[in-house]
């Protein structure tokens, strides 16, 4: 079931960079430029660039929940969590399961 939500999640990122697309073909949107290099970016310009290439998209309401409960989180509990994750050893590497799960 989570490969189809995740599956679901990626066309769903796909069929609105091509609606994007097509309002600025159809110049119903103003195509936003991308950051010029050296100038440190507007954030929020830089967010609606990074959307507009389809880098990012809109938090879904679950990943709303979990940042929401993260944030609710002592910080202790967080500094806890985040030094755990730090001394993880993964045998094999992340960017192997990776490569393997491509082929």
């Amino acid at each position: 079931m989570q490969r189809v939500e995740l599956e679901l999640i990626n066309i769903r990122s796909r069929l609105e960079q091509l609606e994007r697309q097509m309002r600025q073909l159809a110049g119903e949107e103003v195509e936003i430029s991308p950051p010029t290099p050296g100038i440190p970016p507007d954030p929020q310009r830089l967010l609606a660039w990074l959307r507009a290439q389809g880098l990012i998209r809109e938090p879904t309401p679950e990943e709303r929940r979990l940042a929401e409960e993260w944030d609710a989180l002592p910080e202790e509990e967080k500094e806890a969590h985040i030094r755990l994750m730090h001394s993880l050893v993964l045998d094999p590497p992340l960017s192997q399961i990776i490569i393997d799960n491509r082929r």
